[in-house]
């Protein structure tokens, strides 16, 4: 066995016993990548098939039961309506703190940019008190874009994921293909003339409800905009599907399967508002959490990383699962206690920094982000 961990076939010829070298070599190489012996490539996952599958498809089971939900008439259905909702908008709370585990919880991840995670805090809550407590309009349309925004982008890193493992795909169609078909859904949805009622019906409050009242205001402009944009969505996912083919043999199907499920996730919200808002949020809760402990197991199991109290937490399988049920029951107690305008603080204070930390905590171009990811270096 040579020093690549390969048995050359010998020969008295040395360029024979090169050939057969780099044969087992091109072997193992197309085996790493996920080629199969007939020369097309299996599946690529992140992670493994069932823990893919469930980030890709959770948001099925979740857009039925609210579809269910949305379609029944009655008082007592808008009430159980307005519970799901609520229900699905607390846990979407729920998940944001885990960012702050994963930033104060880490020696080096918190001084990597210290000065950024001691003073945004202070200053993100004096910011949002001042606009909440002086009725400033403009939190309004300011966190609804950017919750639209954030989401979009863990999606699209997650694509980018996929197409950084695969070694092939733009980042250009990942990113644009996933913001023009929520623009085509957000079209769709203000042009509706029942949507204004679909807001009285499950009872949104704050910013939910003005940001949706927002849209339907633009319904005169949403349906002009809307062949335009509808048509540019239809071109990236025909551009996607070109550089699929083009991939050949290279092409990977576990892309294509996280892809189409975006895609038709954010379909969905213009199928049924309600069903798609609850699959869409909650979809986006259960991702996270899931990355979450995930990335925890590659930097902390078995011991890789002790030098952090999150290290020390997360080593094992009961300490990740520890950890994430015990920031998400603080993050309750937080929001039980808080009410009214300091409510509404707190909300848009954690989400604000969760927002603001992930941007900078989940980039790929950092060598030990890439590593969680099992993405080689360039």
């Amino acid at each position: 066995m040579n020093k690549w961990g390969v048995h050359p076939t010998y020969s008295s010829h040395p360029r024979s016993l090169l050939r057969s070298q780099g044969r087992s070599l091109a072997a193992m190489s197309g085996r790493a990548a996920g080629e199969t012996a007939t020369g097309r490539r299996s599946p690529v996952w992140i992670y493994r098939p069932r823990t893919d599958l469930l980030i890709s498809l959770c948001w099925v089971p979740l857009f039925a039961i609210g579809h269910v939900l949305s379609s029944a008439t009655g008082a007592s259905a808008d009430s159980r309506v307005r519970w799901a909702v609520a229900a699905i908008l607390l846990i979407s709370f729920l998940h944001q703190p885990l960012t702050f585990a994963l930033v104060y919880g880490d020696r080096k991840q918190f001084e990597q940019r210290r000065r950024l995670f001691v003073w945004a805090p202070p200053i993100a809550v004096g910011v949002i008190a001042a606009a909440v407590f002086g009725n400033l309009w403009l939190v309004v349309p300011v966190a609804a874009l950017w919750n639209a925004v954030h989401t979009l982008q863990q999606r699209y890193g997650l694509s980018r994921i996929y197409a950084r493992r695969s070694g092939y795909g733009s980042a250009r169609l990942d990113r644009w293909v996933l913001y023009a078909w929520m623009a085509v859904a957000a079209l769709v949805v203000a042009a509706e003339a029942g949507t204004g009622a679909l807001v009285t019906r499950v009872a949104l409050g704050g910013v939910n409800a003005s940001g949706v009242r927002l849209l339907t205001d633009a319904r005169p402009v949403a349906a002009i905009l809307l062949v335009p944009i509808g048509v540019a969505a239809l071109w990236l996912v025909v551009a996607i599907v070109r550089q699929e083919g083009a991939a050949g043999g290279a092409a990977n199907p576990a892309k294509w399967i996280y892809q189409a499920s975006s895609l038709l996730l954010i379909a969905s919200i213009a199928v049924d508002p309600i069903a798609g808002f609850i699959a869409y949020v909650g979809a986006h809760a259960i991702e996270y959490a899931v990355v979450v402990y995930k990335t925890t197991e590659s930097r902390y199991a078995k011991g890789r990383d002790r030098s952090s109290l999150l290290g020390r937490v997360a080593g094992t399988a009961w300490g990740r699962v520890a950890l994430i049920v015990a920031v998400s029951l603080g993050a309750l107690l937080i929001a039980r206690r808080f009410h009214g305008d300091a409510g509404n603080v707190v909300l848009f204070t954690v989400g604000a920094l969760h927002f603001l930390y992930d941007g900078f905590i989940w980039k790929l171009r950092k060598p030990a982000v890439a590593a969680d990811f099992a993405i080689p270096s360039p």
